[in-house]
């Protein structure tokens, strides 16, 4: 499963900023924060609502974990370190593990690695935290867009169709192909189904990158997810 998640986001990411980039002739910081719209599902927080009542808690939350790992410490680390101005490449390395999302999320591996287990008298306060922190965001999410203006345009829908249906369909193709088990495509395909993060929105914020169309691109795709998540759903069932 880890393995699939990581082949799909990775290689949405690259295509998709490939093709942007140098089929579309659109400038590096908007290919990059619209690959990562279409690689990067919102499964830390739109995720935890919904797979755990489709494949349990101890299934999704594995899953839900590989997600964010893939997602905070490749390609996070990858798009601040394009969006940078910094010139260098080292100042550039260095700014990005300087963030708090990805020195948090190096962190948090290390620490799994190595085997350490969170005190009881804390785990219960982290826990609490996690458990709140899905509905900021989603509240964080809805400030976001109420002060931009949605738009609708060629490349918003092509973002949302390649995010919601194109990328989950080519990836089930690609499992039917290596004859990967039932099971194994509902949990990876319906992962990848799930709607884009809030992470390209609030990026484009922060480094002023075509808010507007990021922030639709959100809007847009989580209000479509509730057609295409169900098909899929559906679908494999």
């Amino acid at each position: 499963m880890a393995a699939w998640l990581l082949v799909s986001m990775v290689g949405c990411y690259i295509i998709f900023l490939i093709i942007n980039r140098y089929l579309f002739h659109t400038s590096l910081h908007i290919s990059t924060l619209r690959a990562m719209s279409v690689a990067d599902p919102s499964v830390p927080f739109i995720g935890s609502a919904i797979l755990p009542l489709i494949f349990g808690a101890s299934q999704s939350a594995i899953t839900i974990g590989v997600c964010t790992l893939i997602i905070n410490i490749l390609i996070l680390p990858t798009v601040f370190a394009t969006l940078s101005s910094d010139a260098s490449l080292g100042s550039r390395l260095l700014g990005t593990l300087k963030k708090p999302l990805v020195a948090a999320a190096l962190l948090g591996l290390i620490l799994a690695l190595v085997g350490w287990q969170m005190p009881e008298d804390l785990s219960g306060s982290f826990e609490l935290l996690g458990k709140g922190a899905g509905g900021l965001a989603i509240f964080a999410t809805g400030i976001v867009l109420f002060t931009r203006k949605i738009l609708v345009n060629r490349a918003i829908v092509a973002t949302v169709f390649s995010k919601n249906i194109l990328f989950p369909i080519v990836i089930w193709g690609i499992m039917l192909a290596f004859g990967a088990t039932s099971e194994l495509q509902r949990l990876v395909v319906l992962t990848l189904a799930i709607p884009t993060a809030t992470m390209p929105t609030t990026l484009a914020i922060q480094f002023n990158v075509n808010e507007s169309e990021l922030a639709s691109t959100q809007f847009w795709s989580t209000v479509c997810s509730f057609i295409t998540l169900a098909a899929f759903l559906v679908a494999l069932s």
